[in-house]
């Protein structure tokens, strides 16, 4: 028989991840603002501007966010074996639709490319897509998946969002946060 103390301590577990698991479901998540963050002092403690950081293609390829300078740019990190990852995939789908002549989409996988392009043909996003291989969700202060940046077009980090985004709650944070650029 199990000693006493492990009954109680199996339930407190479940109900924490329980209750974790709906906090971040539920978009609880929260934003985390950097207002004060600018492109010559990115908040990474090296002074690297933030359009110079790197992220790789599918093919191996490394590109820098410099490619997206210029319009206002949304990362979005995603996995595979993220659920509420894959279910926020097709409403920042729907906003490369409408809003796409207005901003950058580029999601990020924190996973290998094999995993990542199959999620990405099963969604049918049309994005633009890479890996995560030089730790931007650490760089952007992502505390869990899925996590969604949004940079202004000079390059500011205008905040950190760690939890679900569906379709109102993107276009709310685009004419919140874009609506003067």
């Amino acid at each position: 028989m199990a000693p006493s103390w492990r009954r109680p301590l199996i339930g407190f577990l479940c109900l924490y991840l329980v209750g974790a698991s709906i906090f971040l479901l539920s978009g609880a998540g929260g934003r985390s603002d950097n207002a004060n963050s600018n492109l010559g002092e990115f908040r990474s403690g090296t002074n690297e501007p933030l359009y110079l950081l790197e992220f790789s293609t599918f093919d191996g390829d490394q590109r820098s966010l410099s490619i997206f300078s210029g319009r206002p740019l949304i990362v979005n990190f995603f996995a595979s074996w993220c659920t509420p990852c894959v279910k926020e995939m097709p409403d920042f789908e729907r906003l490369h639709g409408s809003h796409g002549d207005q901003l950058n989409i580029l999601g990020l996988a924190v996973e290998g490319a094999r995993p990542a392009r199959e999620i990405v043909e099963s969604t049918g996003i049309t994005y633009s897509v890479g890996l995560d291989e030089h730790d931007l969700l650490e760089e952007f202060d992502g505390f869990a998946m899925p996590t969604t940046v949004f940079i202004s077009k000079e390059g500011d980090l205008l905040e950190s969002h760690s939890g679900v985004l569906d379709y109102s709650g993107l276009v709310v944070r685009v004419e919140e946060l874009f609506g003067n650029e």
